[in-house]
């Protein structure tokens, strides 16, 4: 082998291992932050990392003084038992940094609500997600990746304005795109709610 053929072998790969760190750093950034550990209402810990053994897993961004979000502790808590035979699991967090635990016991006792709230409190998962209103959802396949967020469904069109029920199920087609393997048609819809 020629002087110029091995120093243009050690440029190529050096050129390689330098292309795989920056591909190895960028992934990093644009994937929510894996280390982040969330403590809740009990005893149970969110930790991204562990959002790869789900098949799916949904984030949602949740006051419990938001009027909205209250409206949707029954079908959340309907979203978790249907699904998480089938791998899909819910998470509530709370994106706020003052934590009232006693009024957060009081309002899942008058709710019934039995999901953990995780808290937010330094809205890191917040503002890696983008979310903007509560309720908001995130769809997360097993990579980490958001395959749906927005709207619950189209039960609000607007601040105080809602249907009798809602028409379109935007996180269940989702849900059932995913387990099912097909794509998902509608990715993103504007949700309603109260603004953080």
């Amino acid at each position: 082998m020629s002087q110029l053929q091995i120093i243009k072998y050690e440029y190529i790969a050096k050129s390689t291992y330098k292309s795989l760190l920056l591909v190895i750093f960028y992934s990093f950034l644009n994937l929510p932050s894996f280390a982040q550990k969330l403590k809740s209402d009990t005893t149970l810990q969110f930790n991204f990392s562990d959002l790869s053994r789900n098949k799916g897993s949904v984030i949602v961004f949740f006051d419990t003084d938001c009027p909205i979000c209250q409206k949707y502790t029954r079908l959340l808590k309907e979203i978790n038992q249907q699904y998480s035979a089938q791998g899909i699991k819910v998470y509530v967090v709370y994106p706020h940094n003052h934590v009232d635990i006693a009024a957060i016991r009081g309002f899942k006792t008058e709710y019934q609500f039995d999901l953990p709230i995780y808290f937010d409190k330094k809205q890191k998962l917040l503002h890696q997600l983008k979310g903007s209103v509560t309720p908001e959802v995130f769809l997360l396949n097993n990579q980490g990746r958001t395959i749906y967020h927005g709207a619950i469904d189209n039960w609000f069109y607007g601040l105080g304005k809602s249907r009798t029920k809602a028409t379109e199920n935007y996180l269940l087609n989702a849900i059932d795109a995913l387990i099912k393997g097909e794509n998902i048609k509608i990715t993103y819809h504007e949700p309603i709610g109260c603004a953080l």
